[in-house]
């Protein structure tokens, strides 16, 4: 009996201390805030792009972010995206966007999205023009836990329509 004893005693003490259905839980549940976190961000992002506040974008890009836009040379830096970012509202036009997104994966510090994006500009007095495709999106996460933009790919793409913008 205290040979049995001995046994299960020195088994349970090899097993270790957090099982990996634990560890498993606890990375998904990293992973889903992570997500939410870099969600909340694109809510951000729309609220100020579309009121045409560009400065308050500034601390949402890494200093060193690429801006790939449709048929338009790269951006790179901060200074330079803002000053792309706010040409609508030099212009005087007024913008709204939506996204759908299709993808978030978690990789560490990485995270990456790809969705869908319907854009409308309406400059002064003219019709509303329509712009949409896919943009692909990665964040780098900050030492301070903060996700912050890197880089950002978007193309007109032929199979997204404006029927299938969201809330319209």
């Amino acid at each position: 009996m205290k040979k049995y004893q001995l046994s299960c005693a020195l088994l349970i003490a090899s097993l270790p201390a957090a099982t990996p259905v634990a560890a498993n839980h606890a990375a998904a549940e990293a992973m889903a805030a992570d997500t939410r976190l870099i969600i909340d961000w694109g809510t951000a992002w729309k609220r100020h792009f579309e009121a045409g506040d560009t400065e308050k974008l500034r601390d949402m890009y890494e200093p060193d972010a690429v801006l790939m836009a449709n048929g338009a040379p790269p951006k790179t830096g901060v200074d330079d995206i803002l000053e792309f970012l706010g040409r609508n509202k030099k212009a005087g036009n007024q913008v709204t966007i939506d996204f759908a997104n299709e993808d978030i994966t978690i990789d560490g510090k990485y995270g990456y999205l790809t969705a869908r994006y319907w854009m409308t500009i309406t400059p002064p007095g003219a019709r509303p023009i329509n712009v949409m495709g896919r943009s692909f999106l990665v964040y780098k996460k900050g030492d301070d836990g903060r996700w912050r933009l890197w880089r950002d790919m978007d193309n007109q793409a032929p199979d997204v329509r404006a029927e299938d913008r969201p809330g319209r």
